[in-house]
């Protein structure tokens, strides 16, 4: 089917290429603000963008292929147009579309087979095997099935820190539960639902970034509840792919 649509966009001009995905934007904003004919493609945009994420990043964009539309369709002589898109312009339309009508979803991309876990009462010790052994420094803490910590390398090493006049400190005597309170801030993991797009992923490392904190983990569930089984986790060490899969590894820092 790729093939085919390939082909047949070989043997069109730019224009009707750039234009045909901008009526499918178009078509797909109207339907989602459900707005009438009255309304411009700008306040389209504008009013899409109060509720939606991934229309909100490319407003500018968009606006910008609104005059690029206009001066294809609106200023033409003898039906020809005098404003031929360059490939560039109609790869990043195409790109823009598909991350509007089909945003990827974080599952299956990021879904994980076995994700390892620990419960208030482990200890210290199997907690630390863990992550050496998994290469990981993030661990989900259980009570019960729900998650109720995230454990972190950090965490175990300021507990450390805090034991350092003792002579003797038990990895495997000391509970989990013990040296939870040495998490610098319990706010630095969220959740997300297998239906959210790598778009509100993307989302939830900038909203702590803004609050300037540190988002160590997305912990992904079927509806998003922390008392759910988990079947992905997204850590800043995935934001690359992340950034790489949607396209904007050049164009977003965190």
């Amino acid at each position: 089917m790729n093939n085919v649509m390939s082909e047949r966009n070989q043997l069109m001009l730019n224009s009707d290429v750039f234009l045909r995905s901008f009526c499918e934007i178009e078509s797909w904003l109207r339907r989602s603000v459900a707005a009438d004919r009255s309304n411009t493609f700008y306040q389209l945009v504008d009013r899409a963008a109060q509720t939606n994420r991934v229309v909100k990043r490319y407003r500018d964009d968009l606006k910008e292929f609104a005059d690029l539309r206009n001066a294809i369709v609106h200023e033409r002589t003898d039906d020809h147009v005098i404003a031929e898109p360059n490939d560039r312009a109609v790869a990043e339309i195409d790109r823009i579309r598909n991350a509007l009508l089909n945003p990827p979803a974080v599952i299956p991309r990021f879904q994980l087979a076995e994700i390892r876990s620990r419960t208030l009462a482990d200890s210290v010790g199997d907690a630390v095997g863990d992550m050496r052994n998994g290469s990981f420094s993030q661990l989900p803490i259980l009570s019960g099935t729900k998650v109720v910590a995230l454990l972190t390398a950090e965490t175990v090493v300021r507990w450390l820190a805090s034991e350092f006049a003792n002579e003797i400190v038990s990895l495997w005597e000391t509970q989990i539960e013990r040296i939870l309170p040495f998490t610098e801030d319990v706010d630095h993991y969220c959740f997300l639902s297998r239906a959210a797009t790598l778009f509100d992923a993307l989302s939830k490392f900038e909203d702590f970034a803004v609050r300037g904190k540190d988002l160590d983990a997305i912990l992904i569930t079927n509806d998003g509840k922390p008392d759910q089984q988990l079947l992905g986790i997204l850590t800043l060490y995935d934001l690359p792919a992340l950034l790489e899969a949607l396209g904007l590894r050049r164009m977003v820092t965190v």
